[in-house]
């Protein structure tokens, strides 16, 4: 994970760490992922990859900034996605 020293919009030093991100429902935090696909196409067994992400936010200006906490295997996710669509030619 990386370490934010300032904001990248505004240059302040006044930025929180690895803020977890959630999606309020019904009363409790879930922690929000995102998702990329190996499969986008098919209806089912889409081998999908997950990871959540953490905030980094500046506190003087409010710029935000998410990090997935497994950008790997989104990535390899993505390949495979690349390689299971036809290429238009």
């Amino acid at each position: 994970m990386p370490r934010i020293e300032e904001c990248a919009k505004c240059g302040s030093a006044a930025v929180v760490q690895r803020a977890m991100a959630v999606v309020a429902e019904r009363g409790t935090d879930v922690d929000l992922e995102v998702r990329a696909d190996a499969h986008p196409s098919a209806l089912v067994f889409k081998k999908s990859a997950r990871s959540t992400v953490h905030a980094y936010l500046c506190s003087s200006c409010g710029y935000v900034e998410f990090y997935a906490d497994d950008p790997k295997a989104l990535y390899d996710a993505f390949l495979a996605a690349q390689q299971d669509t036809p290429q238009i030619t």
